[in-house]
């Protein structure tokens, strides 16, 4: 072998022999989106149970609670439709054939939520007007069903 020859032979063999490699890298990009999302803290239904009613006693009212929690940061929306017996302008308890009209108040319809960390509470208000329960027919088992609905 030429002299020319051997001594580069010699320079790659001493470089590969030394572990020595030319490495190559890439850019790992990690992208994420938070969304905005809401839940309530429970899976139970919320009853109001406005108890036996009399003609002649006025307005009665009762409430019941749920809790929810929104993202930080997340403007969320509460609403309730009509309910199973009523319609755009009055939500109606029924018993057979028999109505009751009712008004369901919500505390409040919007706010900002604070994390799953700070649920908040609701109270729902349930209420009859005196004029309503003075005419109303006698008759066990007045009721509805309202779906409320939380959106971020």
């Amino acid at each position: 072998m030429s002299r020319a020859l051997i001594i580069p032979s010699l320079a790659i063999a001493a470089l590969l022999a030394s572990g020595h490699a030319m490495a190559a890298s890439k850019n790992v990009i990690i992208n994420a989106n938070v969304v905005g999302t809401c839940a309530f803290t429970d899976g139970n239904d919320v009853t109001i149970n406005l108890g036996d009613l009399k003609a002649g006693s006025g307005d009665q009212s009762k409430t019941g609670s749920t809790s929810f929690w929104c993202s930080n940061g997340i403007t969320y929306n509460l609403s309730t439709d009509d309910g199973l017996h009523g319609d755009a302008s009055q939500k109606k308890m029924a018993a057979g054939e028999h109505q009751l009209p009712y008004a369901l108040a919500l505390e409040r319809s919007t706010g900002t939520g604070q994390g799953i960390a700070s649920p908040e509470t609701l109270t729902l208000t349930a209420t009859v007007k005196g004029a309503d329960l003075d005419v109303a027919p006698v008759a066990s088992g007045y009721s509805d069903t309202v779906v409320l609905t939380l959106t971020p």
